[in-house]
């Protein structure tokens, strides 16, 4: 094309002042800089003509562009009217000549308005081509969603997607934790930890995950113009394996709807292995991390301390303790006891709610209807919906947690997990940690500090009581 043009010019006598091109940008766009651009040549005067190939390359909004342009060649503000700069002429390469008079008003508008007409009838048919597709069962291309991949169709043309085994237990997973309590933000450092990325973008967030486990695609299914895909009884289409249940989107997505009373606290995430874990032996406050004095003997360190005094509360014996060593301890400790169990992690079975999760998507997509179709029947359907979610939002959902084997024992489990997996590791393994008195002039960690209390007594064959000097709980 910019060879046609050219050759144009050469034979018009004209000098070629300026090149624009909006390459890969549709001409159903008006804000296109190299378009703007050419435009902006003919008000400030850089150029007497404009040249352009063919008035579909120019633009496909019909008249709305149409009379964008011709105000620029006649030099007129398209608000005022007003002329404001001296008029150009406009070329193109299949003969449009400005100079040609009523002609070519007639001529140029006529052809942006087939170039309108044509990318209207291209939209169609790709949307309906991307309809008829879906419903065959096929995968009409775009961005695959995470879990899925797209493989040749075994069946005929095209493609389909299958699970991606390990995004899907990516999935899994992720629904399991926040369904067992644990914090979308916390399940999504757990990924970034690991090392698992999303789809797009460098790491997951909290709505992107979100956004994952309570889409339509992690149940199989496809939309179309944004409603779920049915088939001639108007039910749920799944074209495609699923990743979760109904029942485990349909309590993911009722326990992460944004709730407006929902208070968002401040403050630091616990900084330390121990954080929140460790009393005092003398007045029973929870130990707080601070640093010792630059000036003191052992130089500057992180420990573990009494707040009691600081709050301005009474202790009569409050203690300070070096974080590392400590924290090395009780993680030696800890491996030794289960270190070679096996791990395991919770799953909730979310039953009973597989009928008022179709229910409320029958809802959704009878208002979307309403929107274009406000009659009598619609409403009616929207009455009888709401009546039978009302019957099913009464009845309680039935859960149940299973313990799931990881494949890992806990010491390699401890090994991958951030630090909050294991602060919460060793609260459940102790009841309490309890830090005691330092001997005056005794240099370095003295285990004897610490009494601990086991939450359960690992069972490790032997006497553990002795062997580990538990504390009698």
């Amino acid at each position: 094309m910019i060879a046609d043009m050219r050759a144009l010019c050469e034979r018009e006598g004209l000098e070629e002042v300026a090149l624009h091109v909006d390459d890969g940008l549709s001409g159903g766009y008006r804000d296109r800089p190299g378009y703007l651009a050419w435009l902006d040549d003919a008000r400030t005067g850089l150029a007497e003509v404009l040249v352009n190939y063919h008035t579909d390359r120019l633009t496909r909004e019909g008249l709305n562009v149409a009379a964008q342009v011709l105000d620029t060649i006649e030099g007129k503000d398209p608000a005022s009217g007003r002329q404001t700069h001296r008029p150009v002429r406009l070329l193109d390469c299949n003969g449009l000549d400005s100079n040609h008079g009523e002609a070519f008003r007639f001529r140029f508008v006529i052809q942006a308005e087939v170039g309108r007409a044509e990318r209207e009838r291209i939209r169609e048919r790709n949307r309906n081509r991307a309809r008829r597709i879906r419903e065959a069962g096929r995968w009409p291309g775009g961005p695959v969603p995470y879990g899925y991949k797209a493989v040749d169709n075994p069946d005929g043309p095209g493609k389909v997607l299958v699970l991606e085994p390990t995004e899907a237990k990516h999935i899994r997973e992720a629904a399991d934790a926040i369904l067992a309590g644990d914090n979308p933000t916390l399940v999504a450092r757990r990924l970034n930890h690991a090392g698992v990325k999303p789809r797009r973008g460098k790491d997951w967030y909290r709505k992107v995950l979100i956004d994952v486990l309570t889409g339509d695609a992690v149940l199989g299914r496809v939309t179309v113009n944004g409603n779920v895909l049915r088939d001639e009884e108007g039910n749920m289409r799944t074209p495609f394996p699923p990743v979760l249940t109904i029942g485990q989107v349909a309590a993911l997505r009722a326990k992460l709807a944004p709730k407006a009373e929902t208070v968002r606290r401040g403050g630091r995430k616990p900084a330390r292995l121990l954080s929140g874990l460790l009393t005092c032996h003398s007045c029973g406050s929870v130990l707080q991390v601070g640093r010792r004095s630059p000036r003191s003997q052992s130089g500057a360190a992180v420990v573990y301390r009494c707040p009691s005094r600081a709050n301005g509360k009474g202790c009569d014996q409050p203690v300070a303790i070096s974080a590392v060593p400590l924290e090395d301890h009780i993680t030696e400790v800890y491996l030794s006891a289960v270190g070679h169990l096996p791990m395991y992690r919770e799953r909730t079975v979310v039953t009973g709610v597989e009928e008022l999760a179709a229910v409320e998507e029958d809802i959704r997509a009878t208002l979307a209807d309403l929107a274009t179709s406000a009659d009598t029947e619609t409403f009616q359907r929207l009455q009888r919906l709401q009546a039978r979610q009302k019957e099913l939002s009464a009845i309680d959902p039935e859960k149940r947690t299973e313990l799931i084997p990881t494949g890992q024992t806990m010491a390699e489990h401890w090994e991958g997990a951030l630090t909050d997996d294991r602060r919460d590791l060793l609260g459940k393994a102790f009841d309490a940690l309890i830090i005691g008195p330092g001997q005056r002039g005794r240099k370095g960690f003295d285990p004897g500090r610490l009494t601990r209390f086991w939450a359960e007594e690992p069972d490790a064959g032997e006497d553990l009581d002795e062997e580990y000097g538990l504390a009698a709980g």
